[in-house]
């Protein structure tokens, strides 16, 4: 009687050393993820800042999609008569492609009012959309807190806004494949 009682509290002990040992795995584990996760979006926050300033100097304007949480980001850029898309994902290029459509240059930039459409899309923790265009001395610069998806699905009176959506929607810019 007495051994069958030190085996069950042997097998209780050993039991709960496994469960300690299983709980303090996924704890390691989730950590590495969390870890490896922020470092990532980081690494793509980076690449799209380089990537964005690098086209702006080459063709004097540049457009992006980004999110707070997101591994990858869109960066484009306008030339004369195509687009130049990449798609970001943890910090490398994972997509470039090269599409017709119609410069932007003669489109007039965005009004203060214009700009107030994009208020019943606003969040402030996400998705967002932003773009820069020099304009011969000057610097046009926007850096919006948007909810893409509804960003993409509304028509705007602005003609540079419903140029950006088309295009966004046209070549399926935020088609978004969780990596």
């Amino acid at each position: 009687m007495q051994i069958l009682k030190e085996w069950e509290v042997n097998k209780s002990v050993i039991e709960m050393k496994a469960t300690i040992r299983i709980t303090l795995a996924v704890i390691v584990i989730l950590c590495t993820y969390c870890s490896t996760m922020k470092q990532n979006i980081h690494e793509n926050n980076k690449f799209t800042d380089k990537i964005t300033s690098s086209l702006l100097e080459k063709n004097g304007n540049v457009f992006y999609l980004t999110s707070t949480y997101a591994t990858f980001s869109t960066v484009w850029t306008y030339h004369k008569d195509k687009l130049e898309i990449y798609k970001l994902a943890n910090g490398k290029i994972s997509l470039r492609k090269e599409c017709s459509t119609t410069c932007i240059d003669n489109i007039n930039q965005i009004s203060k009012e214009e700009l107030f459409e994009l208020d019943q899309c606003m969040e402030l923790d996400g998705d967002g959309f932003g773009y820069r265009i020099k304009r011969g001395s000057e610097m046009e610069q926007q850096d919006l807190p948007i909810g893409i998806e509804c960003f993409t699905k509304l028509k705007y009176k602005s003609e540079f806004l419903n140029k950006v959506v088309e295009d966004i929607n046209t070549h399926k810019m935020w088609d978004v494949q969780y990596k």
